[in-house]
């Protein structure tokens, strides 16, 4: 996604030059916050006047030519915002425009009924700054989470005027929305450059780097302190930010730490090759998913509550080759080197077949006399129909599809169609809402993503059977399957279908009990079958 950046940003620009050079100043349209540029200009405020009579805004931010990234209007440089008092919300005062904090945390304005003024808000800096660009939001947090869906690629904004403080006090205007939607309409080179910026903001929001909402870091950390009896109104001892005293988490820090260094240190802690638990952690981890389960099962708790590794040693080994590898070409700290040494062990080339003696003693295979036999997960079952009915779409990037409906609030989203054939990607791009259940594999022990989970857990329902013998899915592609086969063999349609999902032909006794079968039953029986959903 950065590649594409770079790549689209150079036309970006091109279109910049030429509004620059013909209209002066612009609007720039980014969906979850609207920008105006204008020329460069030094003055100790800026004035914002709206053409509507409220306004519901939640961070006004100003940039300069000296760096594009600083906001030059939040509160921590000094800068003050002053509102009409006429027009002011108890609840909502405008400092909260300019605390560095998106989302729910906005400023309104509204004129007095009867009034035919209209909401303004004045930007004063602690000095003259060299400024070029205004921003504001209504709510982007909302916007680049669910709004973009309903609001369509570019958001609403109501229309402004920017005004700049002269150095005797009179204010002068230095861009205008409605001004700039006349001069494009007057000038069509100027419209087809501001429609071309216009289409690289799209290609930018679809391939460029998105935006992610992970925490604030524009707030100073508080302190913490031992809470004494677990209760906040009685804080004790003040601790420092640390990792765990046991393993020598000493970071050099104290509560004055700004959370950039605390950040950096502690992933310098973390990171460090003889950490004692990061390399075993994740060794662990990378081993659960090929394996089922971690040599140490308990793979989010490494202390005393949690179970002991099966095979300790096998694990220090794995977590020092992880760091210094000794085999082949593998990478230091390479996920993927450690993948290919595990699939390539005789663990795990070892056949699922049991073995009276061996399970005696070891029953869930804990000691890898076999490969512990495991259900796929529900994303495999469905790639695996789709692939063996051959509507599986293999694109690779791109927009997640949708199931739900498009509603203004999680609650009231529902599932509406899971099998259509805009749905025929591979699941990993199927857009999920959390706490919503997909009425088909979410019986198969989805996971709810609104759940932080080391391990998913593995169940065995009869709505598991039904949903594979009877859902409009399976019997859609069941369809397609039997299909498929009589297209590729004919006569021998069964032996294709067996082919398609399970990998091998027929045994005799199987062709006999499908003689006469309508092979799109078949193919829904075949789907039902512990073959077709565990790992032999």
């Amino acid at each position: 996604r950065r590649q594409r950046a770079n790549e689209i940003y150079p036309k970006l620009n091109a279109q910049r030059a030429i509004l620059r050079q013909g209209a002066h100043f612009w609007e720039e349209n980014w969906g979850g916050y609207t920008d105006m540029a204008f020329p460069n200009t030094t003055t100790k405020a800026l004035r914002i006047e709206f053409l509507k009579p409220a306004v519901f805004i939640d961070e006004l931010e100003v940039f300069g030519p000296a760096d594009a990234n600083e906001n030059l209007a939040r509160a921590t440089t000094g800068t003050v915002l002053v509102e009409d008092p006429k027009m002011m919300d108890p609840g909502a005062k405008v400092e909260k425009a300019n605390d560095g904090q998106y989302g729910t945390m906005t400023w309104k304005a509204k004129a007095p009924e009867g009034s035919t003024d209209k909401p303004w808000v004045e930007i004063r800096f602690p000095e003259p700054r060299e400024v070029n660009r205004f921003r504001f939001s209504g709510n982007r947090e909302y916007y680049f989470e669910t709004d973009y869906l309903t609001q369509g690629p570019n958001g609403t904004f109501p229309g402004y005027r920017i005004l700049s403080q002269q150095a005797d006090g009179r204010w002068k205007e230095i861009g205008s929305t409605t001004r700039a939607a006349q001069i494009l309409q007057k000038n069509p080179a100027l419209k087809q450059a501001s429609q071309a910026l216009h289409a690289c903001l799209m290609e930018l929001q679809e391939e460029g780097p998105r935006h992610s909402f992970v925490g604030s870091f524009t707030r100073q950390p508080p302190v913490t302190h031992v809470l004494s009896r677990g209760s906040p109104e009685t804080p004790r001892e003040e601790v420092a930010p640390a990792g765990f005293w046991l393993l020598k988490g000493d970071l050099g820090l104290d509560s004055k730490s700004p959370d950039p260094q605390r950040r950096m240190r502690f992933a310098d802690w973390l990171t460090q090759p003889d950490h004692p638990l990061t390399s075993r952690v994740m060794v662990n981890r990378i081993w659960h998913h090929i394996f089922g389960a971690g040599i140490v099962p308990t793979g989010s708790d490494f202390g005393l509550a949690g179970a002991n590794p099966t095979h300790p040693e096998l694990l220090e080994w794995l977590a020092a080759e992880f760091i210094h590898p000794t085999i082949g070409e593998a990478k230091p700290w390479s996920m993927k080197s450690m993948i290919r040494l595990l699939v390539t062990s005789e663990a795990f080339r070892r056949s699922s077949q049991p073995q009276a003696a061996a399970q005696q003693k070891d029953a869930a295979a804990a000691l890898l006399w076999r490969f512990p036999p495991r259900r796929v997960e529900a994303e495999v079952i469905r790639d695996g129909i789709l692939q063996a009915s051959g509507k599986l779409d293999p694109e690779i990037g791109g927009r997640s599809f949708r199931i739900h409906n498009e509603k203004k609030t999680y609650a009231q989203w529902q599932v509406i169609d899971n099998h259509g054939p805009e749905t025929w990607r591979r699941m990993i791009y199927q857009e999920r809402m959390r706490r919503v259940d997909d009425q088909i594999f979410t019986a198969f022990d989805f996971p709810d993503c609104g759940q932080v989970r080391a391990k998913r857990p593995v169940s065995t329902t009869p709505l598991q059977a039904l949903n594979l013998m009877n859902s409009p899915f399976v019997v859609e592609q069941s369809q397609f399957i039997a299909q498929r086969a009589k297209n590729e063999a004919g006569t021998a349609a069964v032996a294709r279908v067996f082919e398609l999902l399970l990998n091998r032909p027929p045994t005799p006794e199987e062709r006999t009990a499908c003689q006469g079968l309508d092979p799109a039953l078949i193919c829904r029986s075949l789907i039902n079958s512990n073959e077709f959903a565990f790992l032999p």
